[in-house]
Formats: C-alpha cells, structure tokens, sequence
C-alpha cells in the first residue's frame, strides 16, 4: 500500500500529529483520505502504547494491592507502605481516584463487599480477589458496562506537574482489551466550537472489524451526540460545546465508559 500523495506531509509531521502538537491543515486532510498514511500513524499509535504499557507503574504497587488498600484488607504494614507511596506517586493516585469513584456510585459492589471480623486477613484476601480483578466490569443485564482506565503522560519536570491532568491533551485511555486516543480540537463552524477526534484499537483485531461501532457523547446538560467509527478506527465529534462529557462505545455484549471527560476551550 502506497501513498495517495507521496511527499505531501513527512513523518515527522505524523509524530508531531500524534504528540497532539499543532501541524498544517494540510496532515489532518491528508490522514482523512489516504489509508496509506493512516495505518502508519495506527503503527505508530501502536508503538507508543506498546511502551506506554511496559513503562506505566513500573515501580508501583499492582492494581490489586491498590484495590485491596482501598477496600480496607490490607494488614497495617502494607497499608502504611501503599500510603506513602500514594503521596508522592501521581500515577497511582489517579488509579486511586478512579478507584474510589467507581465503589462510591457503584452500591452492588458496596454490598458485595462485607469483610466479617471473624475472618483471617487471607481468607479475606482470598475471597475479595475476584471482586478487585472485576471491579470495572458491572453487570446491567446482558451488557457489561466497563469503565475506561485513563493512562496519564509519562512523568514531566518538576514545574509542570502542576498543570491538572484533566488539562492534558491528547488523551489515552484502555478498558479490558481495547485502547482509546483522543484529541480535542478547534471547531470550524465557530469560534467557540470543538471537536473531538478519536482513534480506536483492539487487540488481536483489524481497524475494519471495529467498522460501524457506534459512539455516544452525552452531558449533564442533556446534549448528546452519536456517530459511528469508520473503517480506519476513527470517529469525530464535531462543533460540540465545552462541557463535561461521558463518551461510551456500544459493543454488542458492553459498553466502554469514559467518564469526566473534561471538554474545555484551550488558552
């Protein structure tokens, strides 16, 4: 498979394009209608979140001792080792929150979870396992509905962790074996438009076998918007308000939840 316009936009461009910098017009144009240069780019995408996962929490604690902490069944010297960790590790107090979030609105899963005080902390650890190991996958019927892991940035200089990670842009996030890229970007209708572009990979799958999955973007305000993914894993919101969304994938047995996705003009 060759190039439809050989020469028009460098690789470089496509790194810049992937890092969410700003490039000429002319790149996001190009991707739109040449398979070429956007399976590169897939490749690419692929690349850095097959590093991405080698590196993410390297030298945490896993997410079960998290769970664990969080549900209160660690023995005091975990407990106090996990703790401290959390106050110096932003990574891990991102998964903590989403954590926390998630029993807080979740009350089937705040009920399944009742530690009796007659029992061995292993025999408490044992049981809670396969509860922490399905903790974002909540049964509603026959539809699953699993939340999205967020994968913050790699770490920066000192100065810039001051800058939210609800400002971070573009975004990852992964949910079971699908991972999800978006960027935000200006709108063309109006000045205070947006639009949301995103990327959509699977595991063990080809771009065309996610063809037609339809996306949701919905806020409190009541506004919601659908399209589906095309056969190059894409889909786009365009001309959307800024707001607060939840974005959702409706597979056929689940529904991938990204929530709290904060949808802002940039300065």
């Amino acid at each position: 498979m060759e190039c439809s316009e050989p020469g028009i936009i460098r690789d470089e461009e496509l790194l810049a394009y992937l890092a969410g910098e700003i490039v000429r017009p002319v790149v996001q144009q190009h991707l739109a209608r040449c398979q070429s240069c956007s399976a590169k780019l897939a490749d690419f995408r692929q690349v850095e979140r097959s590093l991405t996962r080698k590196l993410y929490r390297l030298d945490c604690p896993p997410n079960q001792v998290l769970g664990e902490y969080q549900l209160g069944i660690l023995d005091s010297e975990r407990a106090t080792a996990v703790r401290l960790h959390l106050s110096s590790c932003a990574l891990c107090s991102v998964e903590m929150a989403t954590l926390s979030q998630f029993l807080t609105n979740d009350p089937m899963i705040v009920e399944r979870v009742t530690v009796q005080p007659s029992l061995s902390s292993n025999h408490v650890s044992r049981s809670a396992k396969p509860l922490i190991g399905h903790l974002r996958d909540v049964s509603g019927g026959h539809i699953r509905r699993v939340i999205a892991t967020f994968l913050p940035p790699q770490p920066r200089l000192a100065y810039q962790r001051e800058v939210a990670s609800t400002e971070v842009w573009p975004r990852s996030y992964t949910a079971e074996d699908f991972n999800i890229s978006i960027q935000l970007d200006s709108g063309a209708s109006r000045r205070d438009s947006l639009q949301l572009i995103g990327f959509v990979t699977r595991k063990g799958s080809s771009l065309e076998s996610l063809l037609g999955i339809p996306v949701v973007l919905s806020s409190q305000t009541n506004a919601v918007y659908k399209q589906n993914i095309d056969e190059l894993g894409n889909f786009v919101f365009s001309s959307i308000s800024p707001a607060t969304y939840t974005l959702e994938l409706q597979l056929p047995d689940s529904t991938i939840v990204i929530e709290q996705l904060p949808v802002a003009l940039q300065n």
